[in-house]
């Protein structure tokens, strides 16, 4: 099956130039998760049409929106399995990388933001790592692509996403994937980002190292990004790919929103836009109500943080504005890591909120590898 999709998306991407290279081994399991966490009561019901769906959506982007007030009562335990599909790649050869990177894609992609395009695209992410002599752990997060999709209101939100990536840090840990790492550096992109401070703000140490890319402690752009998802009932949306999902499953109407949140005009192709539009991911009602950051209070190892100087959901579209006494928004993300000594960021320029797909990409992948090497 990965095959056949890489295929095409290759030919969809032909007017990429293939790099010389040797291919990774890459090894695809679905693993069993198990979890035990306390996840929120939404006292939100599954909207059964699009017109109650719209409603909600634009109660929770007014301005005197107060979700935490009127739709959460407390929290609840939750016990559950689910199968997460999972993809770990290394380098071709016979010994084992030192370092494995533990990648966590947002909202609106799955595992595939992290080698778009397939093998010698310069959108691909995987590539750079395997490239840097790294290994790489890509997955579907819950809800996405070919893992579990269970209700998309009680279950599929952010502490239970949370619970799963650091089960997966520990599977990759105890060698059960067949092979033995001494490094784990934790990669996310926007809603993976959030994940990874989740976890690292649980676990502490967890990580030996992290890097947040679309990311910043910024929110008055949230409401605004929000809307311009143009939320829709999924199953609504595409009924082809997301017939099946509940109604609590929601998608960007179209192309347009993709644009207006992910890219920076005009520092893309099209065909990346039409692809990334075309392949598109899911969110939950459950994950848009629970989204958030914790302030990671035990975690002491080094931070890199990337946002794109036009980021639209995390920036408004301008990351050089002043908040902190900083003259951007990207390093006071520092603040949620009051223990760390190393604390780097890099704020690419002509890059919108879907950074490997601009562009600039390239840049930034050397610039992520190059940090990583510079680690002690």
């Amino acid at each position: 099956m990965r095959s056949i999709f890489l295929l095409a998306l290759s030919a969809a991407t032909s007017a990429f130039a293939l790099l010389p290279r040797s291919s990774p081994q890459c090894q695809q399991v679905t693993i069993p998760v198990s979890i035990t966490t306390n996840t929120l009561v939404i006292n939100v019901s599954t909207p059964t049409n699009q017109s109650e769906l719209t409603g909600l959506i634009t109660k929770f982007t007014s301005l005197t929106s107060n979700v935490t007030k009127d739709d959460i009562q407390g929290q609840t335990s939750l016990n559950a399995t689910y199968n997460i599909w999972t993809l770990l790649c290394l380098p071709s050869g016979n010994s084992t990388p030192s370092t494995v990177e533990f990648a966590i894609h947002g909202v609106n992609f799955d595992h595939t933001y992290w080698n778009f395009g397939g093998d010698g695209s310069p959108y691909n992410y995987v590539d750079a790592a395997i490239k840097a002599g790294h290994a790489i752990f890509i997955y579907d997060r819950l809800g996405v692509g070919q893992s579990s999709k269970p209700d998309g209101i009680k279950e599929v939100q952010q502490a239970t996403e949370i619970e799963i990536g650091a089960q997966l840090i520990r599977y990759l840990k105890s060698g059960k994937s067949g092979h033995t790492f001494s490094r784990f550096v934790g990669i996310g992109h926007s809603f993976g980002s959030l994940q990874l401070i989740g976890i690292v703000a649980k676990y502490g140490d967890l990580l030996d190292a992290t890097v947040l890319t679309g990311i910043s402690p910024f929110s008055g752009g949230l409401n605004t990004a929000v809307a311009a998802f143009g939320l829709t009932i999924a199953s609504q949306q595409n009924p082809s790919r997301f017939g099946s999902l509940s109604n609590s499953y929601l998608a960007t109407e179209s192309i347009i929103n993709d644009q207006m949140d992910f890219f920076d005009f005009p520092f893309f192709d099209q065909k990346v836009l039409q692809l990334a539009s075309d392949t598109k991911g899911t969110l939950t009602l459950g994950e848009l109500i629970s989204l958030g950051a914790s302030v990671a209070a035990n975690y002491t190892n080094p931070v890199f943080v990337v946002t794109g100087e036009h980021d639209f959901i995390f920036c408004g579209g301008n990351c050089y504005q002043s908040m902190n006494g900083s003259a951007n928004l990207i390093e006071p993300t520092k603040v949620l890591f009051p223990a760390v000594q190393t604390f780097d960021f890099f704020i690419p320029a002509n890059v919108g909120h879907g950074i490997n797909l601009h562009f600039g990409a390239p840049e930034v992948f050397a610039k992520i590898q190059s940090w990583i090497a510079g680690l002690a």
